[in-house]
């Protein structure tokens, strides 16, 4: 199809689908808060954040095939202890599940890794819903021809959504950014799709999505029953209501701030992590 053909079908489109954009301009922002450079991360570029009673998890995604997982001090950022993980391709956000496993976005291949982190040993490699392979979603019909007879041959299986340990890429594309964990789910924020995907990681379904203000969303953070998702280029934190998806609030930093990526909040501070400059900043929520 050429050009105009596309403009000519993108103009037939019901106006729902051609204007599904958020109005920032309406979303309540909270007054101007200080952001607080607290300390240098351990290693040149970090890219996610996770809140533990431990200390604080950043996963570092300086280019090559190794990447340092790392458990910090609150108070000065020193290492408490770290680990090594291989084959991830620009990871940028982690979490900790309700089963003490950790998962880690590997954005760049659009995989997601899960892995015993007392240990530091890979446990299972997933694909990332949102970034260019279909998902199922929770109330979807079964695949037609699912129910086979019980006397077909048998083939061996492995759980939803996981991917051959020797896998090297997941759905293709841009795969998730930031990540949280709460009640057996998982909330990602995905780029490529501009959607926070909630993902039961069982079945691999997807219970429900919401949409992203922008084009950049990253990482992400839990203030009481809300969820805090950053978004790298309007350099700003917008607030979901966890029950409707919808934005409830923003925090915008100025120009002049560390860049925003990775995010976690603890002890009523939102802390977060620029690439850029390997600094880890906070802000007094």
């Amino acid at each position: 199809m050429n050009r105009r053909g596309f403009l000519g079908l993108a103009a037939g489109l019901p106006r729902a689908v051609a204007a599904c954009t958020i109005d920032l301009k309406s979303i309540k922002t909270r007054p101007n808060k200080k952001v607080n450079v607290a300390y240098q991360a351990p290693h040149s570029a970090p890219n996610g954040l996770q809140a533990t009673r431990e200390g604080m998890w950043v996963v570092d995604e300086a280019h090559g095939n190794v990447h340092a997982v790392s458990l910090l001090n609150w108070a000065d950022g020193k290492v408490i202890r770290e680990f090594e993980i291989t084959g991830m391709n620009g990871p940028s956000g982690l979490t900790i599940d309700n089963t003490d496993a950790m998962w880690i976005d590997s954005a760049d291949n659009s995989m997601m890794f899960k892995v015993d982190y007392h240990k530091g040993e890979l446990l299972a490699k997933y694909w990332a819903p949102g970034a260019g392979r279909s998902f199922r979603m929770k109330g979807d019909p079964p695949r037609p021809g699912s129910n086979v007879a019980a006397t077909a041959p048998k083939r061996e299986t492995i759980p939803p959504g996981q991917l051959p340990m020797d896998a090297t890429t997941g759905a293709g594309g841009l795969g998730g950014q930031g990540m949280e964990h709460r009640d057996g789910l998982l909330y990602i924020s995905t780029l490529a799709a501009r959607r926070v995907f909630v993902l039961d990681p069982k079945t691999w379904e997807v219970q429900a999505m919401w949409q992203t203000p922008g084009n950049r969303s990253h990482g992400c953070g839990w203030e009481g029953d809300t969820l805090w998702v950053a978004d790298t280029n309007l350099r700003a934190f917008f607030r979901y209501d966890v029950k409707t998806g919808n934005i409830v609030e923003k925090i915008q930093t100025a120009e002049t701030d560390p860049i925003i990526h990775g995010v976690t909040v603890h002890d009523g501070y939102l802390w977060y992590c620029e690439v850029e400059k390997g600094r880890v900043c906070n802000i007094k929520l």
